[in-house]
């Protein structure tokens, strides 16, 4: 199995207004994000999760709460077929959280290393500078920004790839992988 790493907020669900999914009613798909996975499960690939949840180190909602709400994300997402293989939060509350916030290559590392995968062969893909500096600083194979950020215009000049969204990203993966 192939695996890529996506971003959750912005990328497979929509970012609400204030950019908190800090509950089960702010969960709203990508009227791709299913057709998306669904292609990627297709064609052999798995997903690894990397999310920064600033709502946690704010105080926002807490850690038990955020579980909640992804795996009601996960539930959705089911239909699509994709294997979620593991999902790495960063802000998660502690002393250190702050180092695992994107575009820290932590999260990425530490899912390399626990699932022996080889950063030379996955993408990284989200809809913020950070998500593609993230995939930049760990090595990856690719850096791929969806233009979907809600709240902002968002260009990444160091971006291997700009996609109009999840599934033209996940084509392009298939594509060059």
């Amino acid at each position: 199995m192939k695996v890529v790493f996506l971003d959750r907020d912005g990328t497979i669900i929509q970012d609400p207004l204030d950019e908190r999914v800090d509950s089960v009613d702010k969960i709203e798909l990508f009227q791709d994000s299913i057709k998306a996975l669904k292609y990627l499960a297709d064609n052999d690939f798995g997903v690894v999760l990397i999310t920064n949840q600033a709502g946690i180190g704010e105080g926002r909602i807490s850690e038990d709460e955020f579980w909640a709400v992804h795996n009601e994300v996960l539930n959705q997402l089911s239909p699509s077929g994709v294997k979620f293989i593991k999902t790495y939060v960063g802000e998660l509350e502690g002393a250190n959280a702050s180092e695992w916030r994107k575009p820290s290559p932590k999260m990425l590392l530490q899912a390399a290393e626990d699932l022996d995968l080889d950063l030379k062969d996955i993408y990284m893909v989200g809809d913020n500078q950070s998500d593609v500096e993230a995939g930049i600083n760990a090595g990856c194979k690719g850096s791929i920004l969806v233009k979907t950020a809600r709240n902002k215009v968002v260009e990444s000049p160091n971006a291997t790839y700009s996609a109009p969204n999840l599934l033209d990203a996940a084509e392009y993966i298939v594509k060059n992988s």
